[in-house]
């Protein structure tokens, strides 16, 4: 028996080994002692795929927190944006470490994984960097098993999903793999402002730039007589996606090009830009990354500019990476860039320099699924518990598409649409659902983290402890 105990206190002590590695011990520009682990390295994917990992502990109760891996979207982009510019436990002002008071790592252990290969430090041997989501999230699923040989100390603890924006793709595409996955104690998923339904999100964008202030009423006026069936401007009358009528197309294309060439920030309308990038180029790179639907939406000249070597077309990319519309990542990429941080994360020299998006994997990624309604209703239907939730200013997966993608799952609703607040103010709006919720942010743009922390903590953590939002 003494011996047998032997046995298994050595084997815990090499499994439990197996993370040390990679813990961080200091981050340059931060002048204080890290107060939680914090670990960043490579997660085994497919063979010669290295996917790129930090992962905090919680500060609440570790052992007994959740877990919760985060997902930046894209195609493209990197999860270190989710780290250091919206709910991880940093943010970078300059050469210099802040600390994130609303860090979600307040109630749960937190993974933020870069994915796909070719994202941020992650990379694969071959250099090859063609995805599409099936592949995607076969990796992803990869590099979860392995991140539980890592730290199977967190074996037994709730396990969730989360992201924002092409992680509406990525989370559902995951979830029905971990229904398949009994040693992974599976719970649920949250996307944020969801790139869940492409002919929703295209139907609706039209109606949220009009009630938003963004179009005329004669201009409206053309698009529901050329898109509407009699005229009719409810939306179960109206297609501006797959509507082959010329005038409709025209119509659409007027209206598009008008809100692009207006210089409008897409991620927050009411925000400034933050870079000289106009709206327009904005449009170029979402028409760009979502190719099949050009055409439907009225973006084909868009598209093709950005296609072109035209100097608008130049402007946006820049040697791998590409410029994120209306942001400005500058302090990101440098910091980063730098020597001292490559080595406090134990990145290896064969690992790209980081940019914020990479515009090769955006260039050579397959969108597979139009719409995530499937693999979230399974998901649902096998006791997963869900959050969609929406900033409410965001153009680019606006939060009718997604409230519209709620109300199709056909689940039945509970209770009736309501206001949820935080300290007292009203923090946005709330449909509760059977098995899942939808959720407004208000006043919040794409990166709801980032413009609403302290609601997005509360959001949250009422959706980890299965709290009703009102």
């Amino acid at each position: 028996m003494l011996v047998l105990s032997f046995i298994l206190t050595a084997f815990i002590l090499i499994t439990s080994d197996a993370y040390e590695p990679d813990r961080v011990i200091n981050l340059p520009g931060f002048g204080e002692k890290i107060k939680f682990g914090t670990f960043s390295g490579y997660l085994d994917a497919s063979p010669g795929t290295h996917l790129h990992y930090i992962f905090v502990e919680s500060e609440n109760d570790p052992a007994n927190d959740p877990v919760l891996l985060w997902l930046n979207g894209g195609p493209g982009c990197s999860s270190l944006l989710g780290f250091f510019t919206e709910q991880g436990p940093f943010r970078v002002n300059g050469s210099q470490l802040t600390v994130n008071p609303y860090a979600w790592n307040k109630v749960a252990n937190i993974i933020f994984l870069e994915s796909p290969a070719g994202v941020g430090y992650s990379y694969s041997d071959d250099q090859v960097y063609i995805h599409n989501d099936d592949k995607t999230s076969a990796n992803n699923l990869l590099a979860i098993k392995s991140w539980f040989d890592k730290f199977p100390q967190y074996k037994d603890n709730d396990f969730y999903l989360s992201g924002e924006s092409y992680a509406g793709v990525y989370i559902p595409t995951l979830s029905v793999r971990l229904l398949d996955e009994p040693t992974i104690n599976y719970k649920g998923f949250a996307i944020g402002n969801g790139y869940l339904d492409q002919t929703l999100l295209g139907n609706s964008v039209i109606r949220f730039a009009y009630h938003h202030g963004l179009i005329e009423s004669s201009m409206w006026s053309k698009i529901i007589s050329s898109c509407c069936k009699n005229g009719d401007e409810s939306p179960a009358n109206c297609d501006f996606v797959n509507n082959n009528a010329t005038a409709c197309q025209d119509a659409v294309s007027e209206a598009n090009n008008f809100v692009n060439e207006a210089g409008i920030n897409p991620y927050a309308i009411y925000e400034d830009c933050a870079s000289p990038a106009s709206s327009f180029e904005a449009s170029i790179y979402k028409a760009y990354r979502h190719k099949s639907n050009r055409q439907k939406v009225g973006w084909s000249l868009i598209a093709n500019s950005f296609k072109s070597n035209s100097r608008l077309g130049r402007k946006i990319r820049k040697d791998n990476g590409q410029t994120i519309p209306c942001v400005d990542d500058t302090i990101l990429i440098n910091y980063l860039g730098r020597a001292d941080v490559r080595k406090a994360l134990n990145i290896p020299p064969a690992a790209p320099e980081w940019t914020d998006c990479s515009n090769v994997v955006s260039m050579f990624y397959t969108n597979q699924y139009k719409t995530l309604k499937d693999q979230v209703t399974k998901s649902i239907n096998a006791g997963k518990r869900g959050l969609i939730y929406n900033g409410d200013t965001d153009m680019v997966c606006d939060f009718l598409g997604d409230e519209w993608f709620s109300d199709s799952l056909g689940f039945q609703q509970i209770g009736k649409y309501a206001a949820w607040k935080v300290n007292g103010q009203v923090a946005g709006f709330v449909k509760h659902y059977r098995g899942f919720a939808f959720a407004t942010v208000r006043g919040s743009g794409h990166t709801v983290p980032e413009y609403r922390p302290a609601a997005a903590l509360a959001m949250i953590t009422k959706f980890l402890s299965n709290t009703k939002f009102a």
